[in-house]
């Protein structure tokens, strides 16, 4: 007998809708004190419930017998209220930041921009980039130099990399290699399943170590090899995410990340603990 769907870890119930016909946009932009781009990014973020049922439009008509519901993780911060940005490792020439997920690396109100206003340093650069959805260690330069340098050190492979992500069923194996070709370039992934639910709807917790760095790497090996990521709105099938409709982003972590100091050589590391909403998702899942 199939089990349920999961249900998220927990829901936040906002006040009571006050008039029939009210807009979600406007209810929760009310609510929360919020303006409504701020509130429509929760929508889009696919963070809001209504009556237990993911809403995502904006113009969505509440009654007031509605309840309407927030996951716990849902920023509702106002502007001047935003949390700074966690630094793992700092140095003269580099910083190594705990992305949150939700954030893009690059690009208008970036963790990019947040760090070069947190820091005050205007020349701060992103040395490789993480999907929005993804959360964990980012690399940033100081210097063009340093830059440069640790650009290579990606190019040449020389890069460790080490992440934690919550797929659909169960792997094929205990560990794996998977080397499926990414855009027609050469790739490699390194899988090990840490626990699994055998149990319908079947998933695992696993790591992934990769020596390339092609885009979307892990989630195009993890889909090939029928384990897809969950939460992953692109490379999820319609069919397998039925099981696991609550799942709110892409379940991937970047926890480690390992090179060579620019200037010195000496090994350089970084450890980014896994997010409130992956082990929040861990329990549910019974994945611990």
């Amino acid at each position: 007998m199939k089990r349920p769907a999961s249900k998220a870890p927990s829901l936040r119930l906002l006040p009571p809708v006050r008039r029939n016909g009210t807009p979600l946009l406007d209810h929760l932009a009310g609510c929360l004190g919020l303006s409504r781009r701020a509130a429509k990014n929760l929508l889009d973020d696919r963070l809001v419930f209504v009556n237990g049922r993911r809403i995502w439009m904006a113009r969505h008509l509440l009654q007031t017998r509605d309840a309407v519901e927030l996951l716990p993780d849902a920023v509702v911060s106002k502007p001047d209220q935003v949390s700074p940005i966690r630094i793992l490792v700092e140095d003269p020439l580099f910083l190594i930041a705990d992305k949150p997920p939700r954030l893009l690396t690059t690009g208008e109100k970036s963790l990019e921009v947040r760090l070069r206003d947190q820091l005050g340093l205007p020349a701060l650069r992103a040395v490789h980039r993480l999907d929005k959805d993804t959360s964990g260690c980012v690399l940033f330069a100081k210097t063009e130099e340093a830059r440069t340098a640790l650009v290579s050190q990606f190019e040449e492979g020389r890069v460790r990399k080490l992440y934690h992500a919550l797929v659909a069923g169960n792997l094929p194996e205990p560990q794996m290699e998977i080397r499926q070709p990414v855009d027609h370039l050469p790739a490699l992934s390194h899988v090990r399943q840490v626990s699994a639910q055998p149990r319908p709807p079947r998933c695992a917790h696993v790591t992934v170590a990769i020596e390339t760095g092609r885009t979307h790497q892990i989630r195009i090996h993890l889909h090939h090899v029928g384990n897809p990521v969950l939460g992953d709105r692109q490379y999820f099938s319609s069919r397998s995410s039925g099981d696991f409709p609550e799942v709110p982003r892409q379940m991937l972590h970047a926890s480690e990340l390992r090179f060579a100091h620019p200037a010195t050589g000496k090994p350089v590391a970084a450890a980014s603990p896994l997010p409130r909403d992956f082990r929040d998702w861990l329990r549910t899942l019974r994945l611990n």
